[in-house]
C-alpha cells in the first residue's frame, strides 16, 4: 500500500516538473528571439527578487519586487522554506514567481576587470567561457561566474568585472543559510551601502517566471495544438476531395467504355465529341501513322492544334510521317531531338496542326509500317 501512494503522488509531480521544464526551455527561446529592448523593459516590470544573508544569528530576506521594498529577520536556527514562503505571500507575492538568492561576501570571489568593444556585447557570454579557459587557473564545470558593469565608458568600449566562485565554496555557503543549490537561482554580493547586486546567475532554465509567462505559454501551446489540428483536417478533406473526384472521373470512363461497346450513347454526348472539330479523327490517326518504334508520353489537342511529345528510334522520319498524314499539316520539332540513354531512343517534342474538314473524315488508312 505504500509503494501505491508513493506513486500516485510522485506522477502529478512528475507531471508538473515536466510542464514547469517545458515552460522554461519555451521562454528561454523566446527570450532569444525578443529584442533586447523589450526584454529589458517586461524583465524591470515583473521582476520579483529575494536576497538572502546572515548577519550575527539572524537570516535577513530582502524582497525587492513592483509593489516595493520588504524585509524582514529571522533567527538562523527556525528558518525554514516553508516559513519563508508564508512571509513572501503575506508581502503580496502569492502565486507570482520570486527568485531566490544568497549574498555572499565579496572576498569570496575571483574577480577580474576586463574591457570589451560594445560591438561585441551580443558575443559576451562565448567571450567570458574563453576568458575563463585561457585566463584563469579555472575550468568551466568547476565554477559559476557572471559579469557586472564596471567603469564606464565613452570611447566605443565597455567596462566589466568578472566574478568567478567555485561551486563546491558556493555550495557550503548555500548550505550553512539552510538551502539546497537547487532551490537558489542566483548569488549577489552586498556593497557597503545599497542594495545586493546579483553577480552570478544559477540555472537560468530554473528560473521561475511571472503568471503572465505561464498564461503565454499555455495559450501558445494550445494555438500550436489548434493550428495542427486544422491543417490536418483541412489536409484530409484536400485527399478526400481529389479522391473523390478521381473516383467521378474514373466511374465516367467507365460508363464511356461500356457505352461504346454497346454502339450506344446519349445525345449529349454525341453533340460534345462533335463540339471539338476532329479530335477522334485524330486519336484515330495518331494511332495509325504512329510507328512500332515510338511511344508517346504526352498528347495535347486544343484548338485544332496537337503537340506531341515521346521517344523514337527515328525522330526526324516521324515529323516527316506525320506532316504526310491526310489529317495532319505543319509537322515541326519543338526543341532539340535529345538522346535517352536509358531508353536508346531519341526524346522529342513536336507540333502539328489538323487539316480542314478532319472531323469528317471517317474512312481510316492503313497502318504504315515501321
Amino acid at each position: 500500500m505504500t509503494d501505491v501512494s508513493v506513486s500516485r503522488l510522485q506522477t502529478p509531480r512528475a507531471l508538473a516538473e515536466g510542464w514547469r521544464q517545458f515552460t522554461h526551455w519555451w521562454m528561454d527561446e523566446l527570450r532569444e528571439c525578443m529584442p533586447a529592448a523589450w526584454r529589458h523593459a517586461l524583465q524591470a516590470r515583473s521582476e520579483k527578487r529575494l536576497f538572502v544573508w546572515t548577519e550575527d544569528d539572524t537570516v535577513v530576506c530582502h524582497l525587492v519586487a513592483p509593489p516595493g521594498v520588504r524585509e524582514c529577520r529571522f533567527q538562523a536556527s527556525r528558518l525554514n522554506r516553508l516559513q519563508l514562503d508564508e512571509w513572501i505571500k503575506e508581502c503580496g507575492c502569492a502565486g507570482d514567481a520570486v527568485q531566490v538568492g544568497v549574498v555572499l561576501q565579496s572576498d569570496l570571489f575571483f574577480q577580474r576587470e576586463f574591457r570589451l568593444p560594445r560591438s561585441e556585447l551580443d558575443a559576451l557570454k562565448r567571450i567570458l567561457a574563453q576568458e575563463v579557459v585561457h585566463r584563469t587557473p579555472f575550468q568551466l564545470p568547476d565554477i559559476w561566474h557572471g559579469v557586472t558593469p564596471d567603469k564606464p565608458s565613452n570611447d566605443g568600449v565597455a567596462g566589466f568585472r568578472h566574478w568567478i566562485i567555485p561551486r563546491d565554496r558556493a555550495g557550503s555557503e548555500i548550505a550553512r543559510l539552510g538551502f539546497q543549490v537547487s532551490e537558489i537561482d542566483f548569488i549577489a554580493v552586498k556593497p557597503a551601502t545599497g542594495t545586493p547586486i546579483a553577480v552570478v546567475t544559477l540555472g537560468e532554465s530554473r528560473q521561475e517566471d511571472p503568471a503572465w509567462v505561464l498564461r503565454a505559454t499555455r495559450i501558445l501551446a494550445l494555438a500550436l495544438l489548434v493550428v495542427t489540428m486544422t491543417g490536418m483536417l483541412a489536409f484530409e478533406w484536400w485527399q478526400s476531395r481529389r479522391a473523390a473526384g478521381l473516383e467521378e472521373e474514373l466511374y465516367q470512363a467507365k460508363q464511356g467504355v461500356q457505352l461504346g461497346q454497346q454502339g450506344a450513347g446519349s445525345p449529349a454526348q454525341l453533340v460534345a465529341l462533335k463540339a471539338v472539330p476532329g479530335s477522334l479523327a485524330a486519336w484515330d490517326e495518331l494511332s495509325r501513322v504512329i510507328p512500332d518504334h515510338t511511344f508517346l508520353t504526352e498528347v495535347r489537342v486544343a484548338g485544332g492544334t496537337i503537340t506531341l511529345s515521346g521517344v523514337s528510334s527515328d525522330a526526324a522520319r516521324l515529323v516527316r510521317i506525320l506532316d504526310g498524314s491526310r489529317l495532319f499539316t505543319g509537322a515541326t520539332l519543338v526543341g532539340p531531338i535529345t538522346p535517352d540513354a536509358n531508353e536508346q531512343r531519341d526524346r522529342f517534342r513536336m507540333s502539328l496542326k489538323l487539316r480542314r474538314g478532319a472531323g469528317r473524315i471517317a474512312m481510316p488508312a492503313e497502318r504504315p509500317e515501321s
